[in-house]
């Protein structure tokens, strides 16, 4: 999650910023970032990974850019990237270094010594199985683990 703010004066002028990291302004005559600059300016941001992807124009001339984001992006239960440290870290970089915080957290090797024949894929999924079904009255613990695995292996 990202925390947008927008910072504007009394003379139309007005700044924007993601998580405290300035991205760009817009003056009183409406001069506009373009859209590389704002890809620019978020690639900037911590924990931010940048990826270009390549696609042809569509033959079809009623298309939209979310056809062509559904035949080159991941489906979503392919992302790892909800079940990793950089994640993690990017979440917690929201709030500032100073904020009250508890939590846990388990990593590749809590799975691997409760079944040590998952695959990394495996693993990525059962981790997301845990984060999307996570009850904080119950917790993380070895048995939510256990039972994410189950699902992944189909037991």
């Amino acid at each position: 999650m990202f925390r947008l703010t927008c910072i504007e004066l009394n003379n139309g002028e007005f700044a924007v910023y993601i998580n405290n990291h300035y991205l760009g302004s817009q003056d009183a005559s409406s001069e506009r970032l373009c859209l590389g600059e704002i890809l620019e300016q978020l690639s900037l941001l911590p924990g931010v990974e940048k990826t270009t992807l390549r696609s042809t124009v569509p033959e079809d001339d009623d298309w939209c850019w979310n056809d062509i984001a559904d035949r080159v992006l991941p489906p979503l239960s392919a992302c790892r990237d909800d079940v990793t440290v950089a994640a993690l870290i990017a979440r917690l970089q929201q709030y500032p270094p100073d904020a009250l915080c508890m939590g846990t957290f388990w990593l590749e090797d809590d799975f691997l010594s409760l079944d040590n024949s998952l695959t990394e894929e495996e693993i990525a999924e059962a981790m997301r199985i845990c984060n999307h079904s996570h009850d904080a009255g119950i917790g993380f613990n070895w048995d939510t683990l256990q039972s994410a695995i189950d699902r992944v292996k189909g037991r």
